[in-house]
């Protein structure tokens, strides 16, 4: 009796510990729900370009795009201060959908302004793999924070270098802006004076000044959308 109780005592060890092991391996083979997060966040110094704001340490489309390495293969992009001041204060925002390839230059964002819409290009060639999620209900920070946690998407791609070699960054990105800024300037000129501030800078609100046609003839021209 003692040899057969010591027996079943072992084959009930046996049988717990391969439950156990069971156990263990459905949890380590279990998907991983991993929620979306913001890119890491980007604190630029105010480096100020012909009156916008140009931060070093991105990559600029002459779109008025930019694009942020996060991962050796995904940037994450956004629009400048130029098209922010250009476009005015969002009220909707569509992004391209999660998915979607886009070439450099094709059509990747609509940013609404009361009726008014103005289209975004993609400065860089790839999938897009997510959208800023906070744009659904706050769609205005795509303007109002358009270098932080207002980004629209980000994009993988299997050769940020080659991508990036096509923008504007450091010196180069300046003298995109400087241009940029001297050629709007004599666009508003040749509209209206109501635009311009004192000593012919444009003012803060110039978008609003403009008629639909000039704001969407303008948006077009310098946005490439």
């Amino acid at each position: 009796m003692t040899v057969l109780f010591v027996l079943l005592t072992f084959a009930t060890f046996i049988a717990l510990d391969a439950w156990h092991q069971r156990r263990v391996r459905a949890t380590a083979l279990a998907p991983v729900a991993i929620a979306a997060s913001e890119p890491e966040p980007f604190r630029p110094e105010p480096v100020w370009v012909a009156g916008f704001l140009t931060p070093d340490g991105l990559h600029y489309h002459r779109g008025h795009t930019w694009a942020r390495q996060i991962a050796p293969d995904t940037a994450v992009v956004g629009l400048d201060d130029f098209a922010r001041r250009l476009i005015g204060p969002v009220t909707r925002v569509k992004l391209a959908s999660p998915g979607s390839w886009l070439r450099s230059g094709d059509h990747a964002a609509r940013l609404g302004v009361g009726d008014r819409q103005a289209e975004l290009v993609s400065p860089i060639e790839g999938e897009v793999v997510e959208t800023n999620p906070l744009l659904e209900k706050q769609p205005g920070l795509a303007t109002t924070d358009p270098y932080g946690r207002g980004w629209l998407y980000k994009i993988k791609t299997s050769d940020l270098g080659r991508n990036f070699a096509n923008l504007f960054s450091g010196s180069l990105a300046h003298r995109f802006v400087e241009d940029s800024r001297e050629k709007l300037q004599l666009e508003l000129m040749a509209l209206s004076g109501t635009v311009l501030a004192d000593g012919g800078e444009p003012s803060t609100d110039y978008a609003r000044e403009l008629s639909d046609d000039d704001w969407r003839r303008l948006t077009r021209e310098f946005l490439l959308g």
